[in-house]
């Protein structure tokens, strides 16, 4: 069914709406929450900075999501009005999932500022008393939390168990958490596969993880929680997406094809300041660099470019001039950098993020505001 060209919908259209946080600290992996979505047509969505996350959640939204990213520097930038908001929302009967760093946030904790948020009482395995210098720790391996650490047993392919059933989804720092005495586990780590990357030994990583819970599902007032260590929404992984819908109560809704209906817009500058940035991200591709308790990599970094890329003829001018400067700043900023320290909070990866955000929450406004809805039924 073709609805007549220039027709508004929207509430045929766009049934639910789901915020999503896209600011200070997150890393690259919000954007496959964006693919996902896109892929099942659903575009009533925002991708929100911390600025405007509490203002989002007055919109009483049918879903919160916080990815992966650095979990301090998400929980400094929410602490406050977000935190507070956050909370009064779920428990009014909201609904949150968070995913990897997202999902530490709301576990009981004493280190600040992961404390202002305390609405789970399951804590997590993969947690070691340590003394050593936080520098001489890669972020990929473990993160100082108070006088201890939160260690990475493995990264990439991990085989997770449902009600007698398998399938395969990544990790990348997410929790190993504790048998629940009041949440309810929904998945947990099953085995490893040959793509699997052991950060310890492998009877360590075993001990650690292996029949512990994965995903788990918490109650709070009248709203709840879904705390999802690997990342579901892993663009590589469809068995694992359908999973991820089902839990975040998207399922349900009708999938459908969007049809443009405004020519490809701001594609020669944007093209341009995309080009010179990929350039210069290439010349470092064998680099990597912190910010923050995150370390970033050219890899990640591409996965951003590519994100805007894909979205930049959707833009209007405004949105389309705003992330050409940050494009252009994130380039001055990567070339200028120096490799043999941390980099500060407006490093080329943060800007980058920013650029990410306003490109992607733009093509989910256009999508709603002038595009054809066409039936994938």
């Amino acid at each position: 069914m073709l609805f007549p060209f220039g027709q508004q919908f929207r509430s045929v259209i766009f049934p639910e709406s789901v915020l999503i946080y896209a600011g200070k600290g997150s890393s690259h992996s919000w954007v496959w929450l964006a693919d996902l979505l896109e892929a099942n047509g659903i575009f009533d969505a925002s991708f929100v900075d911390a600025a405007d996350f509490a203002g989002g959640l007055e919109s009483s939204p049918s879903l919160v999501l916080i990815s992966g990213g650095d979990g301090f520097e998400i929980a400094e930038s929410l602490s406050g009005a977000g935190f507070s908001a956050l909370t009064e929302y779920i428990n009014e009967g909201g609904m949150y999932l968070g995913i990897c760093a997202g999902a530490y946030l709301p576990l009981p904790a004493r280190v600040e500022p992961f404390s202002a948020l305390k609405l789970s009482e399951t804590r997590v395995r993969n947690v070691r008393n340590g003394s050593e210098d936080a520098g001489s720790i890669s972020p990929r391996l473990a993160v100082r939390y108070g006088s201890c650490r939160i260690f990475h047993p493995v990264r990439g392919e991990v085989v997770l168990g449902e009600d007698g059933g398998t399938f395969v989804a990544p990790i990348y720092g997410g929790p190993v958490f504790s048998e629940p005495v009041i949440d309810e586990p929904v998945l947990r780590y099953a085995s490893f596969t040959s793509h699997t990357a052991f950060q310890v030994n492998r009877r360590t990583a075993e001990e650690t993880m292996i029949g512990w819970p994965a995903v788990l599902r918490c109650r709070c007032g009248e709203g709840q929680l879904v705390l999802a260590g690997p990342h579901l929404e892993h663009p590589g992984y469809p068995a694992a997406n359908d999973v991820f819908m089902r839990l975040a109560k998207l399922d349900h809704i009708r999938r459908c094809r969007i049809s443009s209906i405004c020519e490809a817009r701001n594609a020669t500058f944007l093209g341009r300041s995309l080009a010179d940035l990929k350039v210069a991200i290439l010349g470092a591709e064998r680099e990597s660099f912190i910010l923050g308790a995150k370390q970033w990599d050219g890899s990640r970094m591409l996965e951003l470019t590519t994100a805007i890329e894909s979205r930049k003829s959707y833009l209007d001018n405004d949105t389309a001039q705003a992330v050409a400067i940050l494009l252009d700043r994130s380039r001055e900023s990567l070339l200028s950098a120096s490799f043999d320290h941390d980099s500060n909070a407006d490093s080329a990866p943060g800007l980058l993020v920013e650029a990410a955000r306003l490109a992607v929450d733009g093509r989910f406004r256009a999508a709603r505001d002038g595009f054809i809805l066409v039936d994938s039924h």
